[in-house]
């Protein structure tokens, strides 16, 4: 057997044997889990170079920890429930905090395995108390709408494209403060053999408060790998800020927005 069909019989068995295979760390794809499977993932989200001023304050570091089950409950439905915490290095509550929580569910239109484009719907509404930007304490209700794309191509469909298109709205319940933000992710990766998916995503991002104060806009980019075996996976994207609006440091924005993040995902499916 010469070496591009064992390649596409590799890469049919890794798509056979896992039931969604996201390589992307932020961008979601439009397909869901098999009804009765269950997926088990630990999120990890690093921030880092963000200018908070001087001392040791400046020296900013934030991770979020999130705590993801997932379930699919039915041949194109599926949900979600995330226990969220925060790991901040500040002179103010830094240490380990609890965040919060969120429910999601995500209802598959079309299946890309089956039609050219996927499309899914995903909602997702949560309570949050630690602001990721100071780790100040404050009871936030939050609501998060996607719709998900997905294109599945190539000779034995091991590329994948994804695209969200993201709206948030957050609200302090004590200062009736809201805050809105609006995110364009696109993703694109390809299988490499049976066990792994190298590619790349950007995000575009911004927000406003009240509604209508623009704090920032931001574009960030970088690449993103997954490896997978036999249920177990583990995916990792790195982003750097490219340009932002308005810019204080350059053309980034490094006061509104960390200017460096990255994110691992490792999980099981059941």
């Amino acid at each position: 057997m010469n070496a591009p069909k064992l390649l596409a019989l590799l890469t049919l068995a890794a798509s056979s044997a896992w039931g969604c295979d996201n390589p992307f760390g932020y961008s979601y794809l439009a397909e869901t889990i098999k009804p009765g499977q269950v997926e088990i993932v630990q999120w990890v989200t690093g921030r880092f170079g963000r200018d908070l001023g001087n001392g040791y304050d400046a020296r900013y570091r934030g991770f979020d920890l999130k705590t993801e089950v997932e379930w699919g409950i039915s041949p194109n439905e599926q949900l979600a429930v995330y226990v969220n915490s925060r790991y901040l290095e500040r002179t103010a509550r830094d240490g380990l905090l609890f965040d919060g929580f969120q429910i999601a569910y995500k209802r598959m239109l079309s299946n890309p395995d089956t039609q050219d484009w996927g499309v899914a719907l995903y909602i997702e509404p949560g309570y949050s108390q630690v602001s990721s930007k100071n780790g100040a304490h404050r009871d936030q209700l939050k609501l998060e709408t996607k719709l998900l794309l997905q294109h599945n191509f190539g000779a034995n469909d091991e590329w994948v494209y994804a695209a969200n298109i993201i709206g948030e709205l957050e609200h302090e319940t004590a200062t009736h403060a809201d805050t809105v933000k609006f995110k364009l992710t696109q993703g694109l990766a390809r299988a490499v053999g049976a066990n792994w998916y190298l590619g790349a995503e950007a995000i575009l991002e911004a927000e406003w408060s009240e509604l209508n104060n623009h704090q920032y806009t931001a574009l960030l980019a970088g690449p993103c790998v997954r490896y997978q075996n036999s249920g177990f996976f583990v995916t990792f994207t790195a982003l750097a800020q490219v340009t932002a609006t308005p810019a204080n440091k350059g053309d980034l924005n490094v006061t509104k927005k960390s200017p460096y993040e990255g994110r691992l995902h490792f999980g099981y499916e059941f």
